[in-house]
């Protein structure tokens, strides 16, 4: 039986309906005036490089089926187990923003970044719809409108919701635990003699996240019995966060002499709020003590939980750059202002002169201001497109962050060095809270990383390899207890001790005709304090056949993706600062779990079908796995999901 046979047989398995070959076949007469060859994009980031010509939009129907390419972070993520659930990335990164920085990103992967969002050029109107169902109430839709009002302007919107249902707590079942929200606004102009430029775009979100606080195991429990889903009980009844976040992003260009010669300003506006309540506390009962549990202490309210956080900030960059064939540069400075202000609300009886009591609200906060200024540049020496030197650097005046960074290429190899030093985040500084309250003077972290990539492709084998090692002084971390014996985890801590990290990747691809084999092997090894945790290795394996059918009328992509990590301490998750923390007690396992998909494309339609976490339906012993301590993901789920352009 020749591949082109085997892909029909499966793509009808999948679809379980037959479709004529010839309801697939367009009719050789009929041509597309607009397509996927007149819908066009570019980002800010090319625009810096010198680069005006703009690319074709993405239609392949590689990694469809994989949730985090559906998310704004395609980065391997630990989260809680479902679809938007707070997350952080599952290997050590190094931050990229200077000076002062919230420190809230649990929320990032679902949240445009306006420097990367992409704008467009459209000899049409362009409209392209995303959406993803799962069989557990998972769900992520999309929408996205664009087109040129004239040659040289193009306008476009968007919005975007992301769902999930509840898959813990005997009381639960099919309960909403993720709404998320989100709309767009954005706009690329430029004059018709290309002297002036504009890129402009507006994101505004809101992310609710119902908090179980994991699930509460019961006496004699083991971790190999916490499968039981709805009916395992849960820390937490009546908890809930919420994330509000506003950004105004905007850059013009303005050419003095050509290319060579151009002044910039870009304009940040960003605000981001975030509240946690808890309207019923856990207590226990212990003898003739009634015994607070899941959080460390109350501070202000012994029944309820109110805090709030305010951030906001305003930052100006003036600089100039200029782009000739072998040379690019740029050299800026830059202005940020803004605020921080956390705020818990708490209440008391207070003994009156009559000899009642009166319940009083009070609410307590603490403010910081914001008032930075940096100087920074970027330069790229260029013979070739694979043979180049790049340097950049920002230093903040009248501070201690800085960044410096360089980085060359020949052909297949990339080597780099940075040095960097950034403050702590200003969650990490202050807090306080209904169980939480510090006031920190932390010392800079340093960080000294020399990284080196290899990548290279012949006919049918790709390969790309990187290692980097990492040098940490004065880290900053969420740890698992204070000293001297007194248990108050997730608060900050700083380790003063050297920290060095290895880390390193390899993927190989490889496609034999129609079958393709694409495996990527993770390896991170932390030396000193224990104090970054990372699985040691992570595998994540596809295979798959693709090609044409029906006389290539479609396109199919059919395989299985299995992904497997070693076993390691991985961090609690805190749902009262919205942060990952050390604890040393929970040691998180995975077997190899498979996901069967079909990648299909029908016109300007492109779906999937996936049966993702197979595993637990195959197997009578492997009934689910921990992505964070006592938050299982999700188990066997069918999930449906498609792309559908619009071109007129």
């Amino acid at each position: 039986m020749t591949y082109k046979k085997l892909l029909a047989a499966a793509f009808l398995v999948w679809l379980g309906t037959y479709f004529p070959a010839s309801a697939q076949i367009l009719n050789d007469s009929t041509k597309a005036i607009y397509g996927s060859a007149t819908t066009n994009v570019i980002y800010e980031a090319d625009i810096f490089k010198g680069n005006l010509k703009p690319s074709r939009i993405d239609t392949s129907l590689t990694n469809l089926q994989n949730f985090r390419h559906w998310y704004y972070d395609t980065t391997l993520q630990q989260n809680l187990g479902n679809v938007g659930t707070a997350s952080q990335p599952l290997f050590w990164r190094m931050p990229t923003k200077l000076g002062n920085r919230l420190g809230r990103n649990a929320f990032d992967p679902y949240v445009v970044n306006p420097y990367t969002l992409p704008y467009y050029d459209t000899k049409s109107p362009f409209t392209f719809l995303n959406y993803m169902q799962g069989s557990l109430g998972e769900s992520i839709f999309r929408a996205k409108h664009t087109r040129n009002v004239t040659a040289n302007w193009n306008v476009g919107i968007g919005y975007e919701r992301v769902g999930t249902e509840r898959q813990i707590g005997a009381f639960s079942n099919r309960n909403g635990m993720i709404s998320h929200y989100g709309i767009q606004a954005f706009t690329h102009y430029f004059s018709k003699n290309e002297r002036y430029r504009l890129m402009a775009n507006f994101n505004q979100t809101s992310h609710e996240q119902i908090e179980s606080g994991g699930i509460r195991p019961q006496v004699g429990d083991s971790v190999e019995n916490l499968f039981d889903y709805t009916d395992e009980p849960v820390w937490l009844q009546k908890a809930a966060t919420n994330e509000k976040r506003a950004d105004f992003h905007a850059t013009q260009w303005y050419k003095l002499l050509g290319a060579g010669l151009q002044l910039y300003h870009t304009v940040d506006v960003n605000s981001q709020n975030n509240d946690y309540s808890d309207q019923e506390l856990p207590y226990d009962t212990e003898g003739n003590n009634r015994v607070l549990k899941f959080y460390p202490q109350t501070l202000r309210d012994s029944t309820r939980t109110y805090d709030d956080s305010y951030f906001k900030q305003l930052e100006n960059t003036f600089g100039v750059m200029g782009s000739t064939k072998y040379f690019v540069y740029r050299a800026y400075a830059k202005r940020r202002d803004g605020s921080y202000k956390v705020t818990a609300e708490g209440g008391d009886y207070i003994d009156q002169p009559n000899g009642e009591d009166n319940w009083v609200y009070y609410l307590d906060q603490e403010k910081r201001t914001i008032a930075d200024n940096f100087i920074g540049g970027d330069a790229q020496f260029r013979l070739k497109n694979d043979i180049y030197v790049t340097t950049d650097a920002e230093f903040q005046i009248g501070g201690g962050d800085y960044r410096l960074n360089a980085q060359a290429r020949y052909k297949f190899l990339t080597l780099r060095q940075t040095r960097t030093s950034y403050s702590p985040s200003l969650l990490q500084r202050v807090f306080i809270s209904n169980h939480f309250e510090w006031f920190r003077d932390f010392e800079n972290t340093q960080a000294t990383q020399t990284a080196a990539s290899l990548e290279a492709g012949y006919k049918g084998h790709y390969l790309n390899a990187q290692l980097q090692y990492t040098n940490l002084q004065n880290y900053v971390y969420y740890q698992d207890s204070l000293q001297g014996g007194k248990t108050v985890w997730a608060t900050p801590a700083q380790e003063t001790s050297g920290i060095n990290l290895v880390q390193a990747s390899v993927r190989y691809k490889f496609n034999v005709k129609s079958f393709v084999l694409d495996n990527t092997v993770y390896y991170n090894k932390v030396s000193g304090p224990d104090v970054i945790r990372m699985p040691e290795w992570y595998v994540n394996s596809k295979a798959y056949v693709q090609g044409p059918l029906f006389k290539g009328a479609i396109n199919v992509q059919t395989g299985v993706e299995m992904n497997w990590h070693s076993s390691y301490y991985a961090e609690g998750y805190m749902p009262v600062t919205q942060q990952f923390h050390l604890q040393n007690t929970f040691l998180v396992t995975r077997y190899p779990t498979l996901d069967l998909f079909l990648n299909t494309d029908i016109k300007t339609v492109n779906l999937f079908l996936k049966l993702s976490n197979l595993n637990t339906v195959t197997s009578a012993w492997e009934q689910g796995y921990f992505t964070t301590p006592y938050y299982p993901a999700n188990p066997f789920s069918f999930i449906f999901g498609l792309q559908w352009n619009f071109y007129d």
